[in-house]
């Protein structure tokens, strides 16, 4: 019993030691994470992450320290020295050629034998059809189109607390000729919702009349800590814009309400008359 104890101990101290050679804290990057949106098949979708040097050395960057999860994704970065306080750059280049669907894709940045950061793209790449484009709207047709007219494409929530929904509601007009409709909604993650309700009332509808106006609730529970900037996109009978996308923004941390400093020590109450 007492050696079995004992190798617990010792593998306990192994992984806890395993764990903390992971991480390092030489990269300051303030956005890790980056949503492309819809990718149109054969684009070479770009992002370029910035860092800080945080550490006290030189970081001097090569080929073996910026690895991508696939082929599909090639990194570059900068070459220069980066002394301790100033930026460097990683870029992200995702070549969706064949590749219809969402995507998520990781660059690892290892340095000093740890790893530094793990940088995260995703998106949806839309397939292009062997067929010929179609030809774009007569004048006569989009004067009795409906038409997609939303008050806001960019919401932030701000801080958001882990693991909580958080509600936006934004006006959606109809300012056509003909009855708009929500034929799909997209996202790169399972982070998004949506449904349309009448303005100054919580009945559902589907569609939205002429000349009429509706409010477009947007449930968003963003999925990491830190930020988030997650792109839910709408697809309707709006035959001049097809596709309207609106950019979700936050900053998620683990609790909004401060700790108190009697209830973390409620074992050990100073107050108490036990």
């Amino acid at each position: 019993m007492f050696n079995k104890i004992w190798v617990l101990i010792a593998l306990t101290a192994s992984t806890l030691s395993f764990s903390n050679a992971q991480v390092s804290n030489d990269f300051n990057f303030p956005v890790d994470k980056f949503d492309f949106g819809i990718v149109t098949e054969g684009e070479v979708a770009t992002h370029t992450f910035e860092f800080i040097n945080a550490g006290k050395d030189t970081i001097l960057l090569k080929a073996e320290n910026v690895r991508a999860s696939c082929g599909c994704t090639t990194p570059s970065f900068s070459t220069e020295a980066i002394l301790p306080g100033q930026k460097g750059s990683i870029t992200a280049a995702f070549n969706s050629q064949g590749r219809p669907g969402i995507f998520q894709k990781t660059i690892t940045v290892y340095y000093k034998d740890q790893v530094a950061k793990m940088l995260n793209i995703k998106g949806i790449v839309e397939p292009k059809g062997p067929e010929a484009a179609p030809a774009p709207p007569t004048e006569a047709e989009l004067k009795k189109a409906p038409k997609f007219v939303l008050e806001k494409t960019t919401v932030n929530f701000g801080k958001v607390e882990r693991g909580h929904n958080s509600l936006y509601s934004v006006k959606l007009s109809n300012p056509g000729k003909d009855t708009l409709f929500i034929q799909k909604a997209q996202a790169a993650c399972s982070c998004t919702s949506y449904k349309l309700v009448k303005e100054k009332s919580a009945e559902e509808v589907k569609f939205v009349l002429p000349g009429k106006s509706v409010t477009l609730q947007i449930t968003y529970t963003p999925g990491t800590d830190g930020f988030n900037r997650d792109i839910l996109t709408f697809y309707s009978n709006d035959i001049a814009h097809p596709r309207t996308s609106v950019v979700l923004e936050s900053e998620v941390v683990e609790s909004l309400q401060q700790k108190s400093i009697i209830q973390e020590g409620a074992n050990n109450a100073p107050f108490s008359n036990k």
